[in-house]
């Protein structure tokens, strides 16, 4: 594995969750943000079809340092230069596209393509992909990482999204090597109370 994923995975080890920030409005990025960082959750996406995500990520990449900021819903790319030129540490697609995976790599970021078919997840190993996101998790996740862990290269790791909550993300974490939550701890309208009332939710399973 590369440096940048050596890293990558060092930091996700500790809080074993991706943020996903989808919709996040650039006047909310500081306070929320800021908000995760004091509570140890220090890798978060902010996927290309937020308002403003460039400008958001720019933000988060200065104003916050250490945290493990990744772009989500990259599917251009043409993208991913101008995402490295504004600190972007890693590169979730939706999608297995090698064209994605390969200029990711050669840029020295972190590539993280979506799949859930077994032939999905092989074409991504093809390009060089090592860490993979299985989406959606939700439908029959736990079952899939039993038989895809059994066959993907034991350096291959697998990151859960979709469909994981509060009740059920105990069970996920259990069997991967970290989960994805979007829609389960951040919303657009979602106000900063009741985003920290989930963050101190998420903690206290984290901590069980």
């Amino acid at each position: 594995m590369t440096t940048s994923t050596n890293e990558f995975l060092k930091t996700l080890s500790t809080s074993k969750i991706v943020v996903i920030l989808r919709n996040i409005k650039l006047n909310q990025v500081e306070e929320y943000v800021g908000l995760l960082e004091s509570n140890g959750l220090n890798t978060i996406e902010i996927t290309l079809n937020s308002p403003d995500p460039f400008k958001s990520i720019e933000l988060v990449s200065k104003k916050f340092p250490k945290i493990n900021i990744g772009a989500g819903t990259v599917i251009l790319k043409d993208d991913i230069s101008k995402l490295l030129d504004i600190g972007v540490k890693f590169i979730v697609s939706p999608n297995t596209d090698p064209q994605i995976i390969e200029e990711t790599l050669n840029r020295n970021l972190v590539s993280v393509p979506g799949f859930y078919s077994a032939t999905e997840g092989f074409k991504a190993i093809k390009y060089g992909a090592t860490i993979l996101k299985l989406f959606p998790a939700g439908l029959n996740g736990l079952n899939l990482i039993k038989d895809y862990s059994a066959v993907f290269p034991s350096n291959v790791k697998l990151i859960l999204t979709g469909g994981i909550n509060l009740d059920n993300m105990s069970n996920f974490l259990d069997k991967s090597y970290a989960i994805g939550m979007g829609g389960a701890l951040f919303s657009e309208h979602i106000s900063l109370q009741d985003f920290a009332e989930r963050i101190k939710k998420i903690k206290l399973i984290l901590n069980n």
